[in-house]
């Protein structure tokens, strides 16, 4: 919640996108914890901070996306490239729209609450210890939620199917990430790197609906240009993240099998054991 604030205070007057990053990941992180320990440990503090944070979290994440896709065009068009240069032009209009309900969202960001709950829920958060049965029995939820969104992928590999399945890993990774801290030393590179595949599938899939609906303005070999580009990367990512996710030391399985064993002996077992009896 301190990080949040410190941040928040770099956001003017540029608007950086690495600025908006991290107030992003840092509310988010907030966000998560609140969902995960309010389960725990009900109290009215949560959803506050949950109110509290939702516009400016929702209006930077709108901000964030528009800034992801302009980097997207500039890495897959060539100077002089017509759709590259009318992209950008209607990405930039779409950023300063952003910027503006972003700024107004900063401005009503309440500071004197946020740091009344900043004194109050730390006690509350400190309920159960981390490694807690209780948040493991949360973390595998999460697991199982996710690994049926990408059953669902498999079966089914839409857009859609692939960004919650994204989704899914994302909200898995965030209880293991704030509550489960032996298990993340281990698992958190795994975890990040598919949760960068699907992220970038996800931000090619909103490039290539965008080319879609401004395709009447290009010539039509400009767009199938584009497309395939757009496909290649598509398709380069989600090889990648099959081939991953299917080897016999998959992440799935390793992460499955994290929550077989005890507390006692997750924590008592140095880093380098774990990692070599996660991948056996």
């Amino acid at each position: 919640m301190n990080r949040a604030l410190e941040k928040a205070d770099e956001l003017r007057p540029n608007w950086d996108a690495d600025d908006v990053h991290d107030v992003r990941v840092a509310l988010r992180r907030c966000r998560t914890m609140a969902d995960t320990l309010r389960e725990v440990n009900p109290d009215p503090g949560w959803r506050k901070l949950k109110k509290a944070s939702k516009e400016l979290f929702h209006t930077l994440g709108d901000l964030r996306d528009t800034q992801v896709e302009q980097e997207w065009v500039e890495k897959l068009g060539s100077r002089g490239d017509p759709a590259r240069k009318h992209m950008l032009q209607l990405l930039s209009r779409r950023e300063k729209k952003c910027w503006q309900s972003a700024e107004q969202a900063l401005g009503d960001f309440d500071r004197k609450l946020w740091r009344k709950l900043l004194r109050k829920l730390p006690g509350k958060a400190r309920f159960f210890p981390l490694e807690s049965v209780v948040f493991q029995r949360q973390a595998l939820e999460k697991f199982n939620e996710a690994v049926a969104l990408y059953q669902r992928a498999r079966r089914n590999p839409s857009s859609v199917a692939w960004h919650r399945t994204r989704i899914g890993v994302k909200r898995f990774r965030y209880v293991v990430e704030n509550f489960l801290p032996h298990r993340y030393e281990v698992w958190s590179s795994d975890m990040k790197q598919i949760q960068d595949l699907l992220g970038d599938v996800h931000d090619l899939d909103v490039l290539r609906a965008d080319i879609r609906k401004e395709s009447s303005t290009l010539a039509p070999a400009n767009v199938a240009e584009w497309l395939e580009k757009i496909s290649t990367e598509r398709k380069r990512r989600l090889t990648e993240f099959r081939l991953k996710t299917s080897e016999k030391d998959s992440p799935w399985l390793v992460w499955r099998a994290g929550f077989q064993w005890g507390h006692a002996l997750i924590a008592a077992v140095p880093s380098e054991t774990r990692a070599a009896s996660y991948a056996s």
